[in-house]
C-alpha cells in the first residue's frame, strides 16, 4: 500500500499546487475558470477520442469491463433513488442537496484517474481507460441530467433539451465519437494521432492545477453529514461493488485495476457545473468534491490493495 500512495503522490501534490496558486492570486479566478473550460472542452476530450480512436481492443476485455462498470453504477443508482426520501429525512436535505448527493456519489473525476493511470501502469494503459469513459460518461451524464431533472425542483426542461445538454457534453461526444470510429474500423492516420496527442499532452497536469484550484477547504466543514455519506459512498462504496461486477465477469490484470480506479476516484468537477445549470446544490457539490479528494490519497491506495488490484 505504502509503495501505492507513493506512486500516487505526485498527482495529489500538483493539485495542492494548483490550490497554492488561486490562493496567493497566481492566477484570477477569471483564468482558472478558462482554464478549465480549455481542459474541459478541448484537451481532455482531445485525450478520450485519441486513446478510444487508435487504441488496439485486441486484448482488451471490453465487454466484460463495460457490462461490469454499468451494472456497478446501475446498482448505484437503483439503491440511491430507492432509498431516497429515507436520505433525505436521515441527512436533512431537500431535493436540491439530494441531487449534489447522487453526483457526488456516483461521478468520477476523469482529469484525475487518466493522470493515476499511466503512473501505475504505463501510458498504454491509457486504451482502458479509454473503455471507461466511453462507457461510464454517457451513462452518468444521462441518468443525472434526469435526477437532476427529477428532483432540483427548479424548472423542469424538456426531452429535447435534456438531449441536447447531454449530447453537448464534451466527455459524451469525443467517447462515443471515439467508439464509433473503432467500430467503422476508420483509418487512424499518424499526423492526426501526433495532433491530438500534442493537444492533450499538457492536458493531464494542467487540468490537475485547475482540480486544486476549485477547492474550498474552510467551506468543507458545512453540511458535513450528506459530505461524509456522498464521500463514503464514493470512494469506498462503488469500488467493492466495482470489484464485485468485474469478478462476476472474469475482468482481471490491469483491466481489473483501471477499472477499479476510475471507480476510486473522486466525483466530477463536471458535477458541479450540471449543479449550477440545472438548480442543484452547486456549493455542495464543491465541498463534496474537497473532502473526496483529501480522502483519496489514502482510500485509493486502501482500496486498489485490499480489493487486490496492486500486488
Amino acid at each position: 500500500m505504502t509503495a501505492v500512495f507513493l506512486s500516487l503522490l505526485p498527482v495529489f501534490i500538483v493539485i495542492l499546487i494548483g490550490w497554492a496558486l488561486r490562493r496567493f492570486s497566481v492566477l484570477l479566478d477569471d483564468h482558472w475558470q478558462a482554464l478549465d473550460r480549455l481542459c474541459y472542452f478541448v484537451l481532455f476530450p482531445a485525450i478520450i477520442f485519441k486513446e478510444i480512436a487508435g487504441a488496439d481492443f485486441s486484448n482488451v476485455p471490453v465487454l466484460g469491463m463495460a457490462l461490469s462498470m454499468v451494472l456497478a453504477l446501475a446498482a448505484m443508482f437503483v439503491a440511491l433513488l430507492i432509498l431516497n426520501r429515507p436520505l433525505m429525512r436521515v441527512l436533512s436535505i431537500d431535493g436540491p442537496q439530494f441531487t449534489s448527493l447522487f453526483q457526488g456519489a456516483t461521478r468520477w473525476h476523469t482529469f484525475v484517474a487518466f493522470a493515476i493511470i499511466p503512473l501505475i501502469f504505463g501510458a498504454d494503459a491509457l486504451s482502458l481507460g479509454a473503455v471507461s469513459a466511453a462507457t461510464m460518461t454517457p451513462l452518468l451524464n444521462i441518468v443525472c441530467v434526469v435526477v437532476m431533472a427529477r428532483f432540483a425542483h427548479t424548472h423542469r426542461p424538456s426531452a429535447g433539451t435534456l438531449a441536447l445538454s447531454i449530447i453537448r457534453n464534451p466527455f459524451v461526444f469525443s467517447s462515443l465519437g471515439g467508439v464509433a470510429w473503432q467500430v467503422l474500423d476508420l483509418p487512424v492516420h499518424e499526423m492526426g494521432i501526433q495532433v491530438l496527442d500534442m493537444i492533450g499532452r499538457g492536458a493531464l497536469g494542467l487540468a490537475l492545477l485547475t482540480v486544486g484550484a476549485g477547492l474550498r477547504f474552510g467551506e468543507a466543514i458545512t453540511s458535513w453529514l450528506p459530505i461524509a455519506a456522498a464521500s463514503i459512498l464514493k470512494l469506498l462504496v462503488l469500488p467493492v461493488v466495482m470489484a464485485a461486477m468485474l469478478h462476476l465477469f472474469g475482468v482481471t490484470g490491469e483491466a481489473y485495476a483501471v477499472a477499479l480506479i476510475c471507480a476510486a476516484v473522486p466525483t466530477g468537477s463536471g458535477a458541479y457545473v450540471l449543479a449550477r445549470q440545472m438548480g442543484g446544490d452547486a456549493p455542495m457539490v464543491a465541498n463534496i468534491l474537497t473532502v473526496q479528494v483529501i480522502f483519496a490519497a489514502v482510500t485509493i491506495p486502501l482500496v486498489l490493495t485490499l480489493l487486490g488490484a496492486i500486488p
